[in-house]
């Protein structure tokens, strides 16, 4: 994310080494991240996801076990606030 709005050509020598690429999208913004941490690389996200449809077709988003994880590893304050939001979204839903 920086303020220049940078043209995307994306070639196999221009990602070589790209970790994080974030999108500005009609619907907002889309990372592409190369891993989420706390849960580990794509292949162990796809495996911690869940499908849901939306109205423009199926996304796949973390389970609140990986969603927990995740917002533990990241230990910022509002990441903390949110574990205890989710904890107790989890605890109600048991």
């Amino acid at each position: 994310m920086t303020p220049q709005k940078l043209p995307l050509h994306l070639t196999r020598k221009s990602c070589v080494g790209l970790k994080n690429l974030y999108l500005r999208t009609d619907l907002g913004v889309l990372d592409c991240i190369s891993e989420v941490l706390g849960v580990g690389d794509f292949d162990v996200v796809l495996g911690e996801s869940l499908p849901v449809q939306l109205g423009f077709g199926e996304c796949r988003i973390l389970s609140l076990d990986a969603l927990i994880r995740a917002k533990e590893a990241m230990n910022r304050p509002r990441d903390r606030e949110a574990v205890v939001q989710l904890k107790a979204i989890k605890a109600r839903t048991a």
